[in-house]
């Protein structure tokens, strides 16, 4: 299961050309995405063992039902479909949303991969809610667990992948006319992402403005409220009537670190580099998710605490594996 991760490097640096990023902007992109390349290179030379999760298959199915009762009690509380009035999505509650996120994706991916097509439930149910990325990550996710095991089987069926990609297109672009924007309205957004990661690359200064309090607030804004990492990027740029702004994959790391972002990029390659190795169903599912979510970070930034999750039950899963490849290695029994 290698090359997918790749694509999040890639993606980045054409979003940033696309958006006819400055020159910095340019350069302190490339030198990013080369240590998230660097860290995929290195991270496929470590050896570990993926035994995955002890979670019985019971508690991930109920999981999935429970992400899919979490969408329908938010929708009959309000007696209406965000997707069709999408005026009232910004009063769903944020705390509840997450919980379908964090619950609904990785269990969505470990399903699929099991076989059990109810798992396809998951994406058209969260597209009630009317946000386009959670819509994005799953179907990236499931299709990107569809690509690697029937590539690897020698099943892989072109009309699938096409479909797939034509299904995102209809998503994406449907949802994005019920709300009253544009196709051109995109090539805007991408425009006006660049801009604040323009703005943040020449205002934040070399080490950064919030070193770290700015990704933390990703987990502090659902337990105890007060501004998300995306309103405070909107308070940098002095925006201050309850906009949100997405800074990119790098712009986040970059106003919190400065150039030391370039760390965290290694890291997030490394990472990658590690779990696409992965062979356990519950491994695999949290490969595939983190992996969406990467893709769609691109704008939007890896932020927000449903995300942070699933990549430390990754990193552990990892973690463990080489400590157990380690022990083993040098002969020392559990």
């Amino acid at each position: 299961m290698k090359g997918l991760p790749l694509l999040i490097p890639v993606l980045f640096m054409a979003f940033i050309a696309l958006g006819l990023a400055q020159p910095k902007t340019v350069a302190v992109g490339l030198v990013f995405s080369i240590a998230i390349l660097w860290g995929i290179h290195r991270g496929t030379k470590v050896e570990w063992e993926d035994v995955g999760l002890d979670i019985e298959e019971k508690y991930i199915v109920l999981a999935f039902w429970a992400a899919i009762a979490i969408i329908i009690i938010q929708i009959l509380n309000f007696r209406s479909i965000p997707l069709i009035n999408p005026a009232i999505r910004t009063s769903l509650n944020p705390q509840l949303t997450a919980l379908t996120y964090f619950l609904g994706v990785p269990s969505s991916v470990y399903l699929f991969l099991r076989g059990k097509k109810y798992s396809l439930i998951y994406p058209i149910a969260v597209t009630l809610y009317a946000y386009r990325t959670p819509v994005l990550v799953s179907l990236l996710a499931v299709g990107a667990a569809y690509y690697e095991e029937t590539r690897e089987s020698g099943r892989l069926k072109v009309l699938h992948i096409s479909v797939l990609v034509v299904g995102l297109l209809v998503l994406g672009l449907g949802m994005t006319f019920l709300r009253g924007e544009t196709a051109a309205g995109l090539l805007t957004r991408v425009q006006s992402s660049t801009s604040v990661l323009d703005i943040i690359v020449w205002r934040a200064g070399w080490k950064g403005l919030y070193h770290g309090y700015l990704q933390w607030t990703g987990i502090s804004s659902y337990i105890i409220g007060g501004y998300s990492p995306r309103g405070l990027v909107a308070k940098f740029l002095y925006v201050h009537n309850g906009v949100t702004i997405t800074p990119t994959l790098l712009g986040g790391m970059y106003l919190d670190f400065g150039v030391f972002a370039i760390l965290e990029g290694f890291l997030l390659g490394l990472y990658y580099g590690l779990i696409q190795k992965a062979i356990h169903p519950v491994t695999k599912a949290l490969y595939y998710s983190t992996l969406a979510y990467g893709i769609v970070g691109v704008e939007t930034g890896i932020l927000d605490l449903p995300v942070y999750l699933l990549f430390a039950m990754g990193a552990y899963i990892v973690i463990h594996g080489w400590k157990a490849a380690k022990r083993e290695g040098s002969g020392v029994a559990e």
